[in-house]
């Protein structure tokens, strides 16, 4: 379970406060600059918040804490890049990929790790329709499977948190 109390970061977000149960899904959305990627940064302990806290599984979220949560995390950020020459193993095909098709490749991965927090931050690139319903897919799956998940995405509607 993630809970935000009163979580304030930069001149965005303020007092934000909400809770996701184990096996919960919550959706953030908001137009481009309003805070979505910051929000996810912070409950991965990447960012200081302002004010408030954050807990995951009635834990206090620290600086110190922080790396120990994210090994039980799993994260697929917007974009992800690999410097010329670099050979990641399972990723053999990213050079030839689309953007939807590397997209995939990571959320599906994500969701494969089974790890009991999933946070996934959509691409500010427009996805295709076919890959935004796969996208979707993929975080009911991870749902089912017990993850919590907290994702940046605008087109499920149940769940949703608007900034």
């Amino acid at each position: 379970m993630i809970e935000l109390h009163h979580v304030s970061i930069g001149q965005h977000i303020k007092s934000l406060s909400l809770t996701v149960e184990d096996g919960g899904l919550v959706c953030i959305s908001g137009p481009k600059g309003s805070g979505k990627t910051t929000l996810l940064r912070a409950i991965m302990g990447f960012i200081p918040i302002d004010g408030g806290h954050i807990s995951i599984d009635g834990e206090l979220l620290t600086p110190l804490s922080a790396p120990w949560f994210r090994r039980f995390t799993a994260y697929v950020p917007q974009h992800l890049s690999f410097p010329d020459g670099c050979r990641m193993e399972g990723f053999e095909q990213w050079t030839n990929s689309s953007a939807d098709e590397r997209y995939l490749m990571l959320l599906t991965r994500a969701v494969k790790a089974k790890k009991p927090l999933l946070i996934v931050d959509e691409p500010i690139s427009v996805l295709s329709m076919e890959t935004a319903e796969k996208v979707d897919s993929l975080l009911c799956e991870a749902r089912q499977q017990g993850a919590t998940v907290v994702a940046v995405n605008d087109r499920m509607t149940a769940s949703q948190i608007r900034l």
